[in-house]
């Protein structure tokens, strides 16, 4: 069975992306522009450009602090093409040298509509989504394909998902098996009290994703869990007992530097999906406070640890 594969790019994957090839042009020294880069347009607040914020928000955000900084912060988005000096050495051609493979870099509305483009281009029954950072373990897709072809009034599945950091090790153990508990024991109400499906390790049929009218825009990172729960009141997923992707969680990612929105967005989700569920989607309001909280509290622990500092980075 042939895949067809479409690449997004969102820099630092095929595009050499680094704010300091501008910044640089912009700074009389390195140190000041360092600082720039660590307190004023730093990598949360450039994840929310990512994740669909407008920049006159962005810039709505950071002018009445640094008002002398005004024209600094508006040359990121009216020079973002010179943080782009090129293509990453060898990437593009080996992508355009390989058969079935398409890649996009382009603008976009945000991560929701992204990702649509990539379901309007895809041929195949099945759709999985996996983001650069992630990806899939030896034969997960052909168990996938072996599991809707066994079930074929199902409309989506997912499977366990483990978390690694930068260097691909394995993190966050005790999470992992947490999730996997609750996802041996799905039911509807209990996915309403929190978000315990992992995006990489998720499939869906085409079809009933394009009946859904695939991710909603309105969302700017928490668009998994709005699809999922749309899939969830149509019916339960298959739920394979086998490891079928890495999640990884690195300083930088949306899910670690958009949390709150996140959270927030999980909250208003369980309300708008859980008619009949009044508790479970209560149950979900006060995981996600308790979650941004104890976010909160990590952040401003490796904040205080001595030589910790935070760079841009991301496209």
């Amino acid at each position: 069975m042939s895949r067809r594969i479409v690449v997004f790019d969102l820099g630092g994957v095929l595009l050499e992306w680094d704010p300091r090839h501008l910044y640089r042009k912009l700074f009389a020294d390195e140190e000041s522009m360092e600082s720039f880069l660590a307190e004023v347009c730093t990598v949360e607040w450039n994840e929310r450009q990512d994740a669909g914020r407008p920049f006159a928000e962005a810039v709505a955000e950071l002018a009445p602090h640094h008002p002398d900084k005004l024209h600094l912060i508006n040359a990121w988005h009216e020079r973002f093409g010179e943080m782009i000096p090129d293509a990453i050495h060898g990437t593009v051609d080996i992508l355009r040298d390989a058969p079935g493979i398409r890649f996009v870099s382009e603008p976009d509305r945000g991560l929701a509509h992204a990702m649509n483009k990539g379901i309007a281009m895809a041929s195949g029954e099945i759709v999985g989504e996996l983001n650069a950072d992630d990806r899939y373990l030896p034969g997960a897709l052909d168990a996938v394909g072996r599991a809707f072809a066994a079930r074929p009034g199902a409309e989506w599945l997912t499977g366990r998902c483990l978390i690694i950091d930068a260097d691909g090790r394995e993190i966050r153990r005790p999470i992992t098996a947490y999730k996997n508990w609750l996802l041996r024991r799905y039911s509807l109400g209990l996915y309403l009290t929190q978000n315990f499906v992992s995006a990489p390790a998720t499939f869906f049929r085409r079809a009933a994703l394009q009946a859904l009218g695939g991710f909603d825009e309105r969302y700017r990172i928490s668009v998994d869990y709005d699809l999922q729960l749309r899939f969830a009141r149509r019916g339960d997923p298959i739920v394979l007992e086998r490891d079928l992707a890495c999640f990884r969680m690195t300083e930088g990612t949306l899910s670690m530097s958009g949390f709150e929105t996140q959270f927030r967005e999980h909250a208003e989700q369980a309300r708008r999906h859980g008619d009949g569920h009044r508790v479970p989607v209560l149950v979900n309001r006060m995981t996600s406070r308790g979650i941004v909280l104890a976010y909160r509290g990590m952040k401003v622990a490796r904040a205080r640890r001595p030589g910790a500092a935070i760079g841009a980075r991301g496209g």
